[in-house]
């Protein structure tokens, strides 16, 4: 499963700071995952996080935080409190910390309008608060808040929205492009990742013990349900580390197997969705105890609809029958979460829809209804195509989240398999 690394430049030892502004974060009620996706982003290049704070809104805290990052850090990142409403301080205390006086950005009031003319609306004088900041912030994006200072000796200081999908886009787009060219560096750095399914952690690190050597650094990291191993080669130059490289990935994918679903930044379904449109192959799905998540996935990747038909939710015996043909007599003597089952909810799937394949599932999510001889957790796979169906059983451990998310993940990877060879669909 061959991919191209990912080149990412050249970098020093450095160590940033992270600030995650909001009361939300401090009371427990939304969790912090800008930081950790910013360190993710990061780590990999040498430049390494020395310290998170999370702070709530209170000027004093986020000052004396501030201030402290930049009196230890090459570079700091302050996320959160760049909104409109009365708690949304952040400019303001930067202003305060750099002793720059707040001022309306006429290029901020400019991208708002634009961008709420766009929409149909006009710009309120709520939405124009994001606008007063710092003399001389360099404005980051022009369809969010955003912006960067020049700290002691010209470290730089983004100030980033707290929203977590701006806040990553703008983390790819400007913080790891400008940090990579201001941190300069005399060595060559790529980085990917492997994704893995099916194999806990602790047996990923013992297929791969051993491996590396100067220059090359692994990570582990368990993304519910896979386990991500993040690889980076550092070298003089890009040949080096290219060829580096390359030798890793045939040596990670040779130990890992088959449980290796996607390598390269590619997400399972990007893999199975790029199988499916390279082989000429549409897609039914029937879907029960995971109730649309498999859809939701595939549909997650752009272009889906060249491949992928349709997706029936059969929660109940009744939708079974009725929208998938399934027998009565099946359903009575084997049960809704039996292999028979998901047999004839594939073939129906795929018969209603007119497509090459149609994948079913159905099991027991929890916490109740499981018996002792299918306990929580059990879930049958069915697969059709022109000629064999192929079924299977599984037993998934955890909340009623996680083994959803198993299931969906499971499907996904039976179609990944059957892709890349379709002996799969025969059970050889």
């Amino acid at each position: 499963m061959a991919s191209e690394p990912r080149r990412e430049g050249r970098v020093p030892a450095v160590r940033g700071e992270i600030i995650c502004i909001g009361d939300e974060l401090l009371s427990g009620r939304v969790r912090d995952r800008n930081s950790s996706y910013l360190a993710s982003r990061l780590w990999p290049l040498g430049i390494e996080i020395s310290a998170v704070s999370l702070v709530g809104d209170d000027p004093d805290s986020i000052k004396e935080t501030l201030k402290r990052a930049l009196s230890r850090a090459d570079f700091v990142v302050v996320s959160g409190g760049l909104g409109t409403t009365e708690d949304d301080i952040t400019a303001a205390m930067a202003a305060e910390v750099f002793e720059l006086p707040l001022a309306q950005s006429k290029r901020m009031v400019a991208h708002l309008r634009a961008f709420m003319a766009q929409r149909g609306r006009e710009v309120t004088g709520e939405l124009l608060k994001m606008a007063w900041l710092p003399e001389g912030a360099e404005i980051l994006d022009n369809t969010c808040a955003g912006f960067r200072l020049s700290g002691p000796g010209g470290k730089p200081v983004y100030f980033l929205p707290g929203v977590p999908e701006e806040m990553r886009r703008l983390t790819d787009q400007r913080v790891v492009p400008e940090l990579l060219q201001r941190l300069g560096g005399s060595q060559a750095v790529i980085s990917w990742e492997v994704r893995i399914f099916g194999l806990p952690e602790p047996e990923v690190g013992r297929r791969l013990a051993g491996l590396g050597g100067p220059g090359v650094r692994l990570g582990f990291y368990p993304v519910f349900p896979e386990v991500q191993v993040l690889i980076t080669v550092r070298a003089p130059d890009q040949e080096q580390a290219q060829a580096r490289a390359r030798e890793l990935e045939r040596e990670v994918v040779s130990r890992l197997g088959d449980h290796v679903v996607a390598t390269g930044g590619d997400t399972l379904e990007e893999v199975v969705a790029r199988g499916l449109e390279a082989q000429g192959l549409s897609l039914a799905l029937a879907e029960s105890c995971t109730g649309g998540l498999i859809g939701h996935r595939i549909t997650s990747v752009p272009g889906s609809s060249r491949f992928f038909e349709r997706g029936l939710v059969v929660y109940s015996n009744r939708a079974k029958q009725e929208l998938l043909g399934v027998s009565p007599d099946t359903l009575a003597a084997h049960g809704a979460v039996s292999a028979q089952t998901a047999e004839e909810m594939a073939r129906g799937a795929r018969a209603a829809a007119g497509t090459d394949l149609g994948l079913s599932v159905t099991g027991i999510a929890g916490p109740g209804g499981g018996t002792a001889e299918k306990p929580v957790g059990t879930v049958y796979f069915g697969l059709a195509g022109s000629e064999q169906v192929r079924t299977g059983g599984y037993r998934f451990h955890g909340s009623r989240f996680m083994i959803k998310a198993q299931a969906a993940e499971q499907a996904l990877d039976w179609l990944r398999r059957f892709l890349e060879d379709h002996a799969f669909l025969r059970g050889s």
